[in-house]
């Protein structure tokens, strides 16, 4: 398992889930720079990253603050291949790290950033910058961009193609559907069951998936937005899935992270893994 996040320690490689924490060159690869849900103290909040052609690099959410650079460095992603954000939804723990980003990034000219969003996402984060950083978008002018997202519509990232669909979260939310080198990773976060799971995971290598709790827990984890472990192993098993990872994990106060992973397993009946900081997971 990992070293504790907040030490920014580069955590050791854990053979027994399959999870690589490398710095070898190639795609098809997701490190997990955040796995935490909005109150977990313990790990940093949601953002993924994927090697595309060219050295460049995508995000998916930027964790809640200052943290995501921290994580870039310690995954030996320099700041200046960043080039593509895609962004699931508004809320804090998913949108938090963009203006440290976009400040950080504004300092490199050699950098330019494209940041995908649904619409409403996309408004609510100009006007978040505007708020508390005001004349941050244009400290890089043409360098920076931003495309809105339209559930169904793929976008091509070079020769990555990523699809968003929607999520059932109470506001507007998306998951993503990856397919890069013939091979596909869906990224699932922050959702309650909903069949758009199953049908755009369809016979996809990866699905990384939101796990609040155990089916217990049910109740609260609708009434929050998200699922519960026995939900995404059973969204796995419905898409017919090679392998399942949970992520947006609460504390170690609320749950427990291997129990967690055991009964998504149940429920899939295919290879579960409770992920954590830093998870680099091959797809």
């Amino acid at each position: 398992m990992s070293d504790d996040p907040t030490t920014g320690a580069a955590p050791t490689v854990d053979e027994g889930d399959g999870l690589q924490r490398s710095g070898e060159a190639g795609l098809r690869r997701l490190t997990l720079l955040g796995t935490g849900d909005a109150l977990n103290g313990e790990r940093a909040q949601s953002s993924l990253a994927l090697p595309l052609s060219g050295e460049e690099t995508m995000l998916i959410d930027t964790s809640s603050g200052t943290v995501l650079l921290g994580r870039l460095e310690t995954a030996g992603i320099p700041l200046e291949n960043v080039r593509h954000l895609f962004l699931s939804h508004r809320h804090f723990d998913h949108v938090g790290g963009f203006a440290p980003l976009l400040a950080t990034l504004a300092s490199l000219p050699e950098a330019s950033l494209l940041v995908h969003a649904a619409p409403d996402t996309l408004r609510a984060l100009r006007n978040l910058l505007d708020l508390t950083l005001p004349g941050a978008e244009g400290w890089l002018g043409k360098r920076l961009g931003w495309r809105e997202l339209i559930p169904g519509k793929p976008t091509e990232v070079g020769e990555t193609e990523v699809t968003p669909f929607s999520l059932d979260h109470g506001l507007e939310c998306v998951g993503f559907r990856i397919a890069q080198d013939g091979a596909v990773a869906v990224c699932s976060v922050d959702t309650r069951p909903t069949r758009e799971i199953a049908e755009n995971a369809s016979g996809a290598d990866l699905l990384v998936h939101d796990a609040y709790g155990p089916k217990d827990a049910a109740e609260q984890s609708h009434a929050m937005g998200h699922s519960t472990a026995t939900d995404a192993g059973e969204a796995a098993r419905a898409a017919g899935v090679q392998r399942l990872v949970l992520t947006h994990l609460r504390s170690s106060r609320f749950v427990d992270p291997g129990a967690l992973a055991a009964e998504a397993e149940t429920a899939f009946g295919g290879p579960v893994s409770a992920a954590e900081d830093l998870d680099m997971i091959e797809f």
